[in-house]
């Protein structure tokens, strides 16, 4: 459980701790069961070479979910998530860390507009984004 954060408690420039995740490959074949995605690039290592991939990749719908769960966290339990957006514009593989990190880009009133992203162990980024929340105000 995440501390609630308050809308007075953060600043333009404020980074958000870091999040990091390490897909295992059975996660990923559970993953693909779970939401009926048969592409074999994400539980088949031989049938990825075939695409072109050095290894299974992870999908980018769960990396979604991560970065998801990463605002959701920050913004504690009385906030709420207005909008989320990314572009998945690297491939991300199992058993490696995935590091997900964030800074505050503008406070009005009580939104706030986060710049968001994934990057894998070597520090590039896999997956840009943005997202608005809505932080409640101490109540003074």
């Amino acid at each position: 459980m995440s501390t609630q954060r308050h809308t007075e408690d953060v600043t333009v420039g404020q980074e958000m701790a870091p999040m990091v995740k390490n897909a295992s490959r059975a996660q990923l074949f559970l993953f693909s069961a779970a939401t009926n995605n048969p592409h074999r690039i994400h539980y088949d290592r031989e049938y990825a070479a075939v695409e072109g991939h050095p290894d299974v990749l992870v999908h980018g719908p769960l990396q979604g979910a991560w970065l998801s769960q990463f605002v959701t966290e920050w913004a504690g339990q009385a906030g709420r998530v207005l909008g989320l957006s990314w572009q998945n514009r690297g491939r991300a593989f199992p058993e490696r860390e995935l590091t997900f990190k964030g800074r505050v880009t503008a406070v009005a009133d009580d939104e706030v507009t986060l710049e968001i992203w994934e990057e894998d162990e070597n520090g590039a980024v896999l997956m840009p984004g943005t997202a608005r929340v809505r932080l409640p105000r101490r109540i003074s």
